[in-house]
Parts: C-alpha cells; sequence; structure tokens
C-alpha cells in the first residue's frame, strides 16, 4: 500500500514550489500526478522569507494557511531563494540574513515588517508550523546551487535554514547537497531549468520538468516517505 496516496498536503514557498519555469506544475501537481497526493497550493513566485516591499511575504502565506485551518497531513515549503538575491548594481542580499534567536519570542501575528531578517522570519516560520500544525509532517526543500544567486550567499542561507530546521524537528530535502543539479553549468542550465524570461536558455533558478522529475521529486518523495 501506498503510504503517500490520498494523504493531504498544503505546498507553500516561492517560484520553485509553484512551478513557474514549468508552466506552473509545481511541486503539488507532481505529488498528485506522481503519488495520487491531495494538495492545496499557497506557494507565490518571487516569495521571500523576510519582508521586502512590494514583493510576496512567506509569513503572510502562513497567516493565510492558519485562517483556513485545512485539513493536512504534510506540509512542504522552501524559502530563501529570493531573500539572498542580490540586485545588480547593489552589494547587500534583498534580505539581510540576521542573527539566531531573533524569531525567538516574536509571534507571527506580531511581527514587525519594518525591519525584519531572514533568520528571524524563518524561525517564526518554523515554530508556527508546530504550534498550529502539531499533527502535519514538515518538510523543507533546500534548492540546487542556483546560477544565478551569488555562491557564498545561497550556501550561508541555505545552511542557515537548514540549521533551524535541524532545531525544529523540520525534515529537509535536501537538494543542494543530495543532488548533482548545479545551474553554473552551462549544460545543466539549460537541461535541467526553464527558459522563463525567453533569453533562448535556462534560467539557472525554476526547474523544467526534466528538473523537477529527475532530482526534485525524486528526493522530496523520498524524504516524505521516512517521515
Amino acid at each position: 500500500m501506498d503510504k503517500l496516496s490520498q494523504k493531504k498536503v498544503v505546498v507553500f514557498g516561492d517560484s520553485i514550489m509553484y512551478g513557474s519555469g514549468n508552466g506552473g506544475k509545481g511541486v503539488a501537481e507532481y505529488l498528485e500526478e506522481m503519488r495520487k497526493m491531495k494538495c492545496t497550493k499557497y506557494c507565490i513566485g518571487g516569495a521571500r522569507v523576510g519582508f521586502q516591499a512590494g514583493k510576496s511575504w512567506i509569513i503572510d502565506q502562513l497567516k493565510k494557511i492558519i485562517d483556513d485551518a485545512p485539513d493536512c497531513d504534510y506540509m512542504i515549503f522552501d524559502g530563501f531563494t529570493n531573500d539572498c538575491n542580490i540586485v545588480e548594481g547593489k552589494i547587500q542580499c534583498d534580505v539581510p540574513l540576521g542573527e539566531r534567536g531573533e524569531g525567538k519570542d516574536v509571534d507571527i501575528y506580531s511581527v514587525n515588517s519594518a525591519k525584519t531578517t531572514f533568520t528571524q522570519c524563518f524561525e517564526v516560520v518554523a515554530k508556527t508550523l508546530k504550534k498550529y500544525f502539531p499533527k502535519a509532517k514538515v518538510l523543507f526543500v533546500r534548492p540546487h546551487k542556483m546560477g544565478r544567486r551569488n555562491a557564498v550567499c545561497q550556501k550561508v542561507y541555505g545552511d542557515r535554514a537548514a540549521e533551524i530546521c535541524k532545531e525544529y524537528g523540520i525534515a529537509v530535502a535536501d537538494i543542494y547537497n543530495k543532488t548533482a543539479l548545479d545551474t553554473f553549468d552551462e549544460g545543466m542550465r539549460d537541461k535541467y531549468t526553464g527558459d522563463t524570461y525567453g533569453w533562448g536558455k535556462g534560467d539557472c533558478t525554476h526547474p523544467s520538468a526534466l528538473g523537477y522529475t529527475t532530482f526534485y521529486m525524486p528526493l522530496i518523495i523520498s524524504e516524505l516517505e521516512k517521515l
């Protein structure tokens, strides 16, 4: 018997969860297709874990999930792809990394959007999942090595996310460390990420259908089966 079939899943986060490089077919759709899971999708392209004006905020996605109170067996999310983005001409990431412990005493309904860091908000997300969805099995998806992000920044932000997940008992589907997907390599870029912007080449960030089915979904499903 397939332990995942007919299980209810909530998916939230950014464009990699959503499927922006693949016509909107992302993690939720593949889980429905491949394992007959029942998915509810809250992810939005461009979302940040920390607040940035004019961008989707993962804190708001999670508030909406709390308000909807969906019956779910699993929750899958990602986040930091856009937090560690550096706009051309700038030297700092869109959302500051921050320090451990900044979110420990902050409730999701009292986060001050005027001044947040990635670490603070990720800590808030982690403890909120445990508080409001104690029966759900939670999986964080750490994305691949992305050729359009500073190599040091994406490692630092990803390591921080993994560290917080470990503290809060959240499992990690570590695409970054446990698969070979590295879009600094042009061949992998064009084969495994979509031509989202019409550049005539892969965009480095958003998985194509082959990117999902070769790297993302096998590891995500494997980790779900362990929970």
